[in-house]
């Protein structure tokens, strides 16, 4: 088989070899970068969740609550609103982020848009990382699923709090907002309706 050539004199097919071999290069270049950035984004992860940690350590001192969110240490200008640093603009999520102090454990939560580091020991040197999916009131079947319970404020039909929230934080909000003698779902349910559901997620180690 004859090979053409090219105005410059170049074989065709050695033209075809090198163009190749560039975009090979290059994709194993973008994987190294792109898989870097995902690592340095890990890190920085890690290293969040261990800042609020150990603020959260500092504020329960005062305190003494079983869990500390992270909305409260913004509010006590402890740290200030963490950066989702996986998808641009986003923070993390102030009220799924927490940490929850039983006997002598402490353990910290941070959720940050999909990627969650979930009741992780504050004091472990490294920190699991999870990728997840929305909560969904819909029943999810199989392995590696998440369930909890949650509620909300109804009144007139109305969710008051706009959302549905775990039982601590439920509490704590309604109390923040209607008054501190609602401490205690038994205390809520004597002026307001309670709806009561359970949320499912499923979730995937991938670091």
């Amino acid at each position: 088989m004859k090979v053409r050539f090219n105005e410059n004199g170049r074989g065709t097919y050695e033209f075809l070899t090198v163009a190749v071999t560039c975009l090979i290069l290059s994709a194993i270049l973008l994987f190294i970068v792109v898989n870097n950035n995902q690592k340095e984004r890990y890190q920085v992860f890690r290293y969040n969740a261990k800042i609020v940690g150990i603020n959260a350590v500092n504020y329960n001192n005062q305190t003494s609550d079983d869990v500390v969110y992270l909305y409260e240490l913004v509010d006590a200008n402890l740290v200030t609103r963490i950066k989702n640093n996986f998808s641009g603009d986003e923070y993390c999520d102030m009220y799924e982020s927490k940490v929850v102090f039983s006997n002598d454990n402490k353990k910290v939560t941070l959720k940050c848009g999909d990627y969650l580091i979930y009741n992780q020991d504050v004091t472990a040197k490294d920190y699991s990382i999870y990728k997840v999916s929305n909560w969904s009131f819909d029943k999810i079947s199989g392995n590696n699923v998440d369930t909890v319970k949650v509620y909300g404020l109804m009144k007139n039909g109305k969710n008051l709090l706009d959302g549905y929230y775990e039982e601590e934080l439920f509490i704590k909000l309604v109390a923040a907002n209607y008054g501190g003698k609602y401490n205690s779902l038994k205390a809520i349910k004597k002026n307001y309706h309670v709806d009561e559901k359970t949320a499912y997620r499923k979730r995937t180690l991938v670091s």
